[in-house]
C-alpha cells in the first residue's frame, strides 16, 4: 500500500498533505482520487485514508479506520560504519527489517564519518513508506564502549575474521537482542578481544566469501528472527 510518514499523525475525520509530501505523491508516485493511502508516525500508529481531493498544492484525504502497533520483537543493531553507500542501504534495511535502536559506531576501520541528520531522516523515512514499517527506529552515535551491554540478553555478531566459532543448530536468543555488524574492513584485533569478550555474545562465521555489510546486516537478522521463529512455534 502506498504510505506517508507524518510525524505528528493523529486520528481526525480529514488530513491534508501539503509541500514536499504532496509533490512525492501526485508526482512521482501519481496518486489518484479514490486511491487508499497509509499514513504511519514511526511511533506504532496507522491510519488508513481515502483520497478524496487532489490540487496544485494539497492532497485531501478521509479517514477510513487505524491501527495501534507494537513490535513483535526488540531487535537492536550495533553497526561498525561502512562506506557512505553502503551504509545508506544497511540504514534502508535495518527499517525494513524492524530494528528498534541503531548505534552508528565510528570503528577502527570505518572509512564514513556520520552522515548529516537530514539525510539520515530522509533515508529512513523512505524505507518506512516503502515497506509499511510502523516503527522508525532511534538512531544513536556511539563506540562500542557506550552500548549498555549488560542490557542484552543475547547478542551476535557477525565475523568473518574468526574461524573457529560457529552457532549451534539450536540456539534461541532471548529478548532483548543485539546484532553486532563491522565495515568492510572488518574488526581490528583489539575489537575482536574487546567484542568476544562481551557478555552473552555469539559469534558467526558463515561458509561464504567475506558479506557486503548491507548483506551481513540482512544475514544475520535472517539469523536471529529464524530463531525467534522456532521459539515461537515451539
Amino acid at each position: 500500500m502506498r504510505a506517508s510518514f507524518i510525524p505528528d499523525l493523529q486520528i481526525q475525520e480529514t488530513y491534508a498533505i501539503t509541500g514536499d509530501a504532496h509533490h512525492h505523491l501526485v508526482h512521482v508516485i501519481r496518486l489518484e482520487v479514490g486511491e487508499e493511502l497509509l499514513l504511519l508516525n514511526g511511533q506504532g500508529l496507522k491510519v488508513f485514508s481515502q483520497v478524496e481531493g487532489i490540487s496544485k498544492k494539497e492532497v485531501r484525504l478521509s479517514f477510513l479506520r487505524s491501527e495501534d502497533s507494537e513490535r513483535p520483537f526488540e531487535l537492536d543493531l550495533a553497526l561498525g560504519m561502512p562506506k557512505k553507500e553502503a551504509l545508506e542501504l544497511s540504514l534502508k534495511q535495518a527499517v525494513e527489517l524492524g530494528f528498534r535502536k541503531i548505534y552508528l559506531i565510528r570503528s577502527a576501520y570505518s572509512q564514513q564519518r556520520y552522515l548529516e541528520a537530514d539525510r539520515v531522516k530522509s533515508l529512513v523515512v523512505s524505507a518506512l513508506e516503502q515497506s509499511n514499517s510502523p516503527f522508525l527506529p532511534e538512531i544513536i552515535e556511539a563506540d562500542w564502549n557506550k552500548i549498555e551491554w549488560e542490557n542484552y540478553e543475547s547478542s551476535l555478531m557477525m565475523d568473518s575474521q574468526t574461524k573457529d566459532l560457529s552457532l549451534s543448530d539450536d540456539l534461541m536468543f532471548t529478548a532483548p537482542r543485539l546484532l553486532v555488524v563491522g565495515p568492510e574492513g572488518g574488526f581490528s584485533p583489539e575489537e575482536i578481544n574487546f567484542l568476544h569478550q562481551r557478555p552473552k555474545m555469539r559469534v558467526l562465521n558463515l561458509p561464504t566469501p567475506i558479506l557486503r555489510t548491507p548483506t551481513a546486516v540482512a544475514t544475520g537478522a535472517g539469523v536471529i528472527l529464524q530463531s525467534l521463529n522456532k521459539s515461537a512455534k515451539g
